[in-house]
């Protein structure tokens, strides 16, 4: 096997590999050989790339005790195999993805629910905590679902995934943006759905979060967005920086409108609609869109380098 798979699959090996060797002499009090996390021989028949890929993930745990609770308490072992296997979802397709998901929270649940709600927690650390490096609300979508279908957790420890499926299905990328109203500076209320433009950037921002004073600095270098921004085609433009203040204090906003770049369309909710109607998932800011000309979503809260680079290319 000469792929590039085998290469991941090598590597993954020598990681794993390395650090319970690196680690073999710290182990609990005990333990009389050191434990490594064990990848699935791939066989031989697969020879298509793609093939190989699935063949991983699908199987991935297949030699993991999920009954042995005391590997959660060894992260060398657990936790990395588990980053490692999160790294292989884009290269699969979303349904491969789906089942594997749920075929080891299965096995996790089967062997102990300690182990079960140790899996569901690295999930969100990963896949949802908004400075997760791995941030992915498309991959933490079918954990969610697994949660909330499952007739195995109670229906209090449902309550919080099933608000964040709800949330998680809204503005997903390739839907329809919802639509709202939104305030500028004079008083002019205006659509999201209004605006002609190729492409729209929503930003949901406050201006007194450090975060968000440092996407100006950023903006700021991407010259090929500000190039865009000043393009026109007739009454349509090639992209609209459309900035949105979803919080109460208006007078608040008002003070650092002058720090804000002309070019951006800044303005804020009156009344909190967005907020109050769960219209889009705020819940952290600062969070960016990508819209194209029929405010289609093509990113939903990426960073704003994500959204340059897409636009550059």
């Amino acid at each position: 096997m000469k792929s590039y798979t085998r290469n991941i699959v090598i590597g993954l090996c020598v990681a794993l590999a390395a650090c319970s060797f690196s680690r073999g002499k710290k182990a609990e009090q005990g333990a009389a050989r050191v434990q490594a996390f064990r990848l699935p021989e791939i066989p031989s028949i697969y020879t298509d790339e793609r093939e190989q890929v699935k063949y991983l993930v699908a199987r991935y745990w297949e030699h993991f005790d999920f009954a042995d609770t005391s590997l959660i308490r060894r992260p060398e072992i657990t936790e990395q195999a588990f980053a490692n296997y999160l790294q292989l979802f884009p290269r699969v397709p979303y349904a491969d993805v789906e089942r594997a998901i749920a075929s080891m929270l299965d096995r996790a649940m089967d062997a102990d629910s300690v182990m079960f709600a140790h899996f569901t927690s690295l999930y969100e650390k990963y896949l949802y905590d908004p400075n997760s490096p791995m941030l992915s609300e498309e991959f933490y979508i079918p954990v969610l679902r697994y949660i909330v279908a499952s007739p195995r957790v109670g229906e209090v420890d449902k309550l919080r995934p099933a608000f964040r499926l709800e949330m998680a299905l809204k503005n997903r990328p390739g839907s329809a943006a919802t639509d709202f109203v939104y305030t500028l500076p004079s008083g002019k209320r205006e659509k999201l759905s209004d605006i002609r433009a190729d492409y729209t950037i929503l930003f949901f921002n406050n201006p007194d979060c450090d975060a968000c004073r440092a996407i100006k600095a950023e903006f700021e270098a991407a010259d090929f967005v500000n190039f865009l921004l000043r393009e026109k085609r007739g009454e349509s433009r090639r992209l609209v920086f459309l900035s949105v203040y979803p919080d109460p204090d208006v007078e608040a906003w008002r003070r650092h409108l002058k720090e804000q770049p002309k070019s951006w369309v800044c303005a804020y909710d009156d009344g909190q609609v967005i907020k109050e109607q769960r219209l889009y998932d705020l819940r952290a800011i600062p969070t960016f869109y990508l819209l194209d000309r029929d405010k289609k979503i093509i990113f939903k809260d990426v960073p704003f380098r994500v959204i340059a680079s897409f636009l550059e290319q």
